[in-house]
């Protein structure tokens, strides 16, 4: 385990940051917090120790992978709590439980207890915090790709297989409160016909969307059954890529093209302007029938850095393209979804963006870094974010800080980089959980953080 006391941190606007109460409350920090700068030694590893120990206030704990493991950060007080060393280009998907991060290397999955969890009792909730810990076991896996929770259950896939292992996310932890054994929970594995990049999406009664294709190429999405057999597929999606999982149990899928909605069991052919317009990289929201995705019209390009982005409205079976300024772009780690479905570009003139979800409309944006440029190498650190309710936290690796920005006045034209760390390695990939009220998504309606990724 790698020790961090003698990091040296910066933290914004720690002395104002609020408290919440026992049983219940949100887990982010607020716009409230104090202006002024404060410099303060690392706070110490959590204890060897793996033990819970039970605290009084729910927080959000954010995981930043890093060449060489992962660091976690509380993110209500923006200190860190601990890091998990681990070699590989490291990969970090929720789990599915609230709890565990699926971390991949390439060919396994391992799981990381983030250490913080809720567990609701009768009319109120406890809260319980523990060492961060990374299994000691994995899942073998064929290239790792993405990793996607649904109606209870979580399906990692693997591209050099073409298969994919389905879990109760609820199983990952024992009866002991820490990571289960790995004979202890019990997966599913669903073949597909070939080998591919792509994705498994759990839907109702033990089905799944998939993407249709194989090492060449990618065509289409399907609905498979348990045994992988194919219930209906539209072949109209050429270049498959990305996903998201909206409102009123509606998923869509990014093509080269425009995109495919499903939605009542059907699957609907949304075609773009252009001839070719990728739309591969996708964020939804739970509580919006919109999707936020790239847009991208330059077929020949080696890498495109696109000066738009669009808004698929599910409801009407349309996409809207919007227009950043001139000279200014975005990657796949840099789009999310704001407390009120807001579209958030973090771009790369250094601002944090918001747009109205419905008219394109830029509602908000506040300076977080230096201009930028995205790396011709996908794995390389570019900035990063990841929200949770009126939080967002965008990393710069630039200059090793994870920045914690408030989401909650843009309708009033505002958001607030009210709180900074100084990080002990350069962040990459960014990912959170948030012991939110002590319940687990499942049982207040699935919470969903998955974006497409672009490679």
């Amino acid at each position: 385990m790698k020790s961090t006391r003698s990091s040296l941190l910066t933290v914004t606007g720690i002395a104002g940051i609020l408290l919440l109460s026992a049983c219940g409350g949100q887990s982010s920090p607020t716009a409230d917090a104090s202006s002024t700068s404060a410099s303060a030694s690392a706070s110490s590893p959590a204890s060897d120790s793996s033990e819970e120990t039970e605290v009084s206030t729910p927080t959000t704990r954010v995981a930043l992978s890093y060449d060489g493991g992962i660091m976690i950060v509380d993110g209500r007080t923006m200190e860190m709590v601990d890091t998990v060393e681990k070699d590989g280009f490291l990969r970090l998907s929720q789990a599915g439980d609230n709890r565990h991060f699926a971390v991949a290397n390439g060919n396994s999955y391992s799981l990381l207890d983030m250490g913080h969890w809720g567990q609701a009792h009768g009319d109120h909730s406890h809260y319980y915090s523990a060492k961060p810990t990374l299994s000691d076991w994995s899942w073998d896996s064929e290239e790792t790709s993405h990793v996607i929770s649904d109606n209870g259950k979580t399906a990692f896939f693997s591209d050099g297989s073409g298969s994919f292992e389905v879990v109760d996310p609820l199983t990952l932890t024992g009866d002991d409160k820490k990571t289960a054994a790995k004979d202890s929970i019990e997966t599913k594995t669903v073949t597909l016909p070939e080998p591919h990049h792509g994705f498994a999406i759990p839907l109702p009664d033990d089905q799944y969307m998939v993407a249709v294709g194989n090492e060449d190429q990618r065509t289409g999405a399907a609905i498979v059954d348990e045994n992988g057999k194919t219930v209906t597929k539209n072949n109209q999606c050429p270049g498959v890529h990305g996903e998201a999982i909206v409102a009123n149990n509606t998923f869509t899928v990014g093509c080269e093209d425009g995109v495919l909605i499903y939605k009542n069991g059907e699957f609907t052919k949304v075609q773009a302007e252009e001839s070719y317009a990728r739309l591969g990289n996708q964020a939804g929201s739970q509580d919006s029938p919109i999707v936020l995705a790239d847009y991208k019209t330059d077929k020949g390009a080696e890498l495109e850095r696109p000066e738009q982005f669009s808004l698929v409205n599910t409801e009407t079976d349309s996409i809207q393209k919007v227009q950043l300024p001139e000279g200014v772009s975005y990657t796949f780690r840099s789009i999310a979804r704001g407390p009120e479905g807001e579209a958030l570009l973090l771009t790369t003139d250094g601002k944090l963006r918001a747009y109205d979800e419905e008219t394109g409309e830029e509602l908000a944006s506040v300076d977080l870094m230096d201009s930028w440029t995205e790396s011709e190498v996908w794995q390389e650190p570019r900035p990063a974010i990841w929200v949770q309710d009126d939080t967002a936290y965008v990393t710069d690796p630039a200059t090793k800080k994870l920045h914690a920005v408030s989401l909650a006045n843009i309708a009033n034209g505002s958001m607030e980089d009210f709180a900074q760390l100084e990080l002990p390695e350069t962040p990459n990939e960014i990912n959170g959980v948030s012991a939110r009220d002590g319940v687990a998504p499942e049982a207040e309606g699935d919470e969903h953080d998955h974006e497409g990724d672009d490679h």
